[in-house]
Formats: C-alpha cells, structure tokens, sequence
C-alpha cells in the first residue's frame, strides 16, 4: 500500500486545486474517497495536529462525511465526528476549523 506521508502530500495538493477552483460562496464540492484519505484530508483541511489524527477511526463503507461552512469556519457535523471518532465540543475540538482555506487566507 502507499505510504500515508504520500497521500497527505497528494492530499494537500488536492486542497489547493479546491481552493483554486472551488471556494466560491455556497459551493458545494462532493468527494469520493477512501477512509485514511479522508482522514488526512481533514488533517490538512482542519490542521490536525498528529494526536487529534491518531485519536480519529476510518469511516465505516460507504461512510458519509460532511464538511460544512457557517459564519467563516468550517464545522463536521455531528454525525460525521461521531462516525470518526473526534470530539465535537469546545474551541479546540478537531472538527471546528477557522477560514484557512479561503481565497484571501
């Protein structure tokens, strides 16, 4: 299999061509992946450090994850942080992230 410093690195990538193309307001962007993936892609969205990475599970199949944005920063809903295992509550908890991504962050 491929090493998970691999596809983080791919992943990041794949972050920037989202930023590039897709962060207009009310976008929606619908991605199809695997479970560590996805697990990366919220490490590099949400700046996970290594531990809140480590604290999470893969998804079940066919898992449903869902990122969303409300007043400039994004927020897993409930469901997803339950489905991967993170806290969902207080300032720090891994599933609230600031605007990073924005075209002007």
């Amino acid at each position: 299999g491929e090493a998970g410093l691999d596809v983080y690195s791919r992943v990041t990538s794949f972050i920037a061509t989202i930023k590039r193309d897709h962060i207009e307001e009310n976008c929606c962007v619908v991605i199809v992946t695997h479970g560590l993936a996805l697990r990366l892609f919220l490490m590099a969205w949400c700046r996970w450090t290594v531990q809140q990475f480590e604290s999470t599970t893969n998804p079940p199949n066919c898992g449903v994850a869902v990122l969303e944005r409300v007043d400039g920063k994004y927020r897993l809903s409930q469901e997803t942080c339950a489905m991967i295992g993170c806290e969902n509550e207080g300032p720090t908890s891994p599933c609230v992230a600031e605007g990073l991504w924005d075209k002007a962050g």
